[in-house]
Formats: structure tokens, C-alpha cells, sequence
């Protein structure tokens, strides 16, 4: 049994992992947790639902401030050393310094799964784009806004648009503001998604399989032809093969 742990900015999915796939479960990214916490929350899961005690772990955090009370806690609970994904961990590829570790799982897992060219696409806080070539080689990516952001800020910035929670719009035109607001921003961020993979493909030269993954992706899918696949937790299987060369 491997712990598979990737901690977003707004949420941490913890991913239990063996031979017949990987169960998951979610919870808010809370930076106010400590190892004690984190003990709890994680020993609790395990008990709940009859989990073996896992042998081994692997984590990528965009959240530094947390990845020290995590990395505690599981070797307090479990004594086993967890590998925290960086750009110098051994993955086969070669990223730049700056990328993010959850850009990192996502990308090895995407080349193990999927064929060709590939442009995996991850729809979390930020909508992040990583590019790599058949053969291995990453040529960099891209980083807007999400969609959650989107809507916060709307809420933020204006005086009278509310705070919406994101969903499938029930048609493209709507008369009333929640709906107004879900058609622009979902609509609005497909085709932002097509344009970039659209010059992306132009200035490589070579055309690509989409893959997306991350919390809004099955909301973006609908309404965007360039996407190939949908896969949610792609930087957990990402995790596991990490695991797997470095331990």
C-alpha cells in the first residue's frame, strides 16, 4: 500500500494505492494544520474505511508551508520515509527549476499512459499547460487563471455579482445572473484553453494529445474539442510511478 498526497492550494487529495488502483479521498487544504492534525485526519481515513497501513509515500505540494506537517505526520504514523517530489527527483524527464511538483507528477504520468506529443492541461487554482515530446523531452508550458479564481475575483472586485458556486450551465444563454456568470467564465476559459493549445501546436510545429486532469476539468471537457482525455487524478498515478524509480 503506497499514500499518495497532492496538496493544492485549495484542496489535498490523498490517494491510498494498489495493484487494483488507487481509492481517494479530498479534503480542504487547511495551512493552519499541524502534525498532530495531520495524524489524525490521515489515521482516521485508514480506520474508517479498512485501508492497510501504508509501506511507503510520495508527495507533491504547491504549498510549502504545509509539506513539513504532512511529511511529520506520516512518518510519525507510520514510520516510513516519504519521497517529497521536487525537480531533482528522479523522473526521466527533465524540468526546468521553477516547475511545480504537481506539473512534475502530472507530466510523468501523462507519458506513461498516453501516446505522442502531449500537452496535459490541469484545472485547479491556476489552469497550468505542460508540454512534453514523444520522446521525452519538456518544452515548457503555460499558467492563467482558474476557474475558481475567476469567480472569486468577480465577486471581490464588483459590487453587486455574487459569489457562485461552479457547475454545468443549464443553457449558454440565461437571463439570470448565476447563469450569465457560468457561461462566461466556462465558456470563456475553454476557448482561452483552444487558443493556447491552438499556438502551442503553431509554434512547435507538431500536433498533440490533450490530457486534462484537476478539479474543473469535467466542466471544461464539454465544451472544448481540442481536449482528448479526462483523467482527475493524474498526479496521483504520477506519484506512484515516481515512487516506484525512487524507491
Amino acid at each position: 500500500m503506497l499514500l499518495l498526497i497532492d496538496i493544492g492550494n485549495t484542496s489535498t487529495k490523498l490517494g491510498f494505492s494498489e495493484k487494483n488502483g488507487i481509492k481517494v479521498f479530498s479534503l480542504k487544504t487547511a495551512r493552519q494544520r499541524d502534525t498532530e492534525e495531520y495524524c489524525y485526519v490521515i489515521e482516521g481515513l485508514i480506520k474508517k474505511h479498512n485501508i492497510k497501513k501504508p509501506k511507503g509515500a510520495a508527495i507533491c505540494s504547491v504549498v510549502p508551508e504545509v509539506t513539513p506537517s504532512v511529511i511529520k505526520a506520516i512518518k510519525k504514523s507510520f514510520d516510513i520515509k516519504t519521497i517529497n517530489v521536487t525537480q531533482r527527483t528522479k523522473t526521466g524527464i527533465k524540468f526546468p527549476e521553477e516547475t511545480g511538483a504537481d506539473r512534475i507528477a502530472g507530466v510523468v504520468a501523462a507519458r506513461k499512459l498516453y501516446q505522442g506529443h502531449l500537452i496535459v492541461v490541469a484545472f485547479g487554482t491556476a489552469t497550468t499547460f505542460n508540454v512534453i515530446t514523444e520522446d521525452g523531452k519538456y518544452l515548457g508550458g503555460a499558467i492563467m487563471p482558474g476557474l475558481g479564481l475567476s469567480v472569486n475575483v468577480l465577486s471581490e472586485k464588483t459590487a453587486k455579482l455574487p459569489l457562485i458556486e461552479l457547475k454545468k450551465p443549464d443553457k449558454i444563454l440565461s437571463k439570470d445572473t448565476e447563469g450569465n456568470i457560468l457561461s462566461g467564465v466556462i465558456l470563456g476559459h475553454a476557448g482561452a484553453v483552444e487558443r493556447i493549445i491552438g499556438e502551442i501546436e503553431k509554434e512547435s510545429g507538431k500536433n498533440f494529445t490533450v490530457v486534462a486532469t484537476g478539479g474543473f476539468a469535467h466542466l471544461v471537457k464539454p465544451h472544448s474539442a481540442a481536449i482528448d482525455f479526462v483523467n482527475p487524478f493524474l498526479a496521483l498515478e504520477g506519484l506512484r510511478l515516481i515512487y516506484q524509480l525512487n524507491s
